[in-house]
């Protein structure tokens, strides 16, 4: 019994673990994986154009001028109620025929450019995020269209400001050449 009370005040006179180490340790495990996933989440992205839009769409008989004409005066209403501040995606989830993106209020996600039937497409790159688009026709049926994001890559920005430059060069030479003959 003695021999166990001298270990006992011999272990109560030595000082605590220095855990000191392993809590420093353990600070820079946490800081290498916070580095970690900001270095992977901050990976630059494939450098590609692209566009979100979301659509209504009312097919119709292209043989049948009454049919046309009832899908017209639909998107036409509805178009209306959007302007008075009825929102888009209840409404596409109502009323679009389009099923794959009715169910996500007319959201067609990402796309690049092409993607889309020719009048379609040129809407989606050249209009104004957020405006809503006139009716616009396509083989599938009749669309309002608003684009909800783009991104322009930086090749296309090159290319873009390239045959501007380029075009202005034309323009120089050829009013400079006229002058002076």
């Amino acid at each position: 019994m003695a021999e166990n009370m001298e270990n006992f005040e011999r272990n109560a006179q030595e000082e605590p673990k220095d855990r000191t180490r392993l809590l420093w340790a353990a600070v820079a495990l946490v800081l290498a994986l916070m580095m970690g996933a900001l270095w992977f989440s901050q990976k630059p992205k494939p450098n590609v154009s692209g566009v979100r839009a979301k659509h209504i769409l009312i097919r119709y008989d292209a043989n049948d001028p009454a049919d046309r004409n009832r899908a017209i005066q639909s998107l036409t209403s509805i178009r209306e109620r959007i302007l008075k501040g009825e929102r888009f995606d209840a409404l596409a989830r109502e009323y679009s025929e389009d099923t794959m993106s009715a169910r996500r209020g007319g959201d067609l996600g990402w796309s690049p450019r092409g993607a889309y039937s020719a009048s379609f497409d040129q809407y989606c790159w050249s209009a104004d995020v957020g405006k809503l688009s006139d009716i616009i026709s396509t083989e599938h049926g009749f669309h309002l269209i608003v684009v909800t994001d783009r991104i322009i890559s930086d090749i296309e920005k090159y290319e873009t400001d390239l045959e501007k430059r380029t075009q202005e060069k034309q323009k120089e030479g050829t009013g400079g050449s006229a002058g002076t003959k």
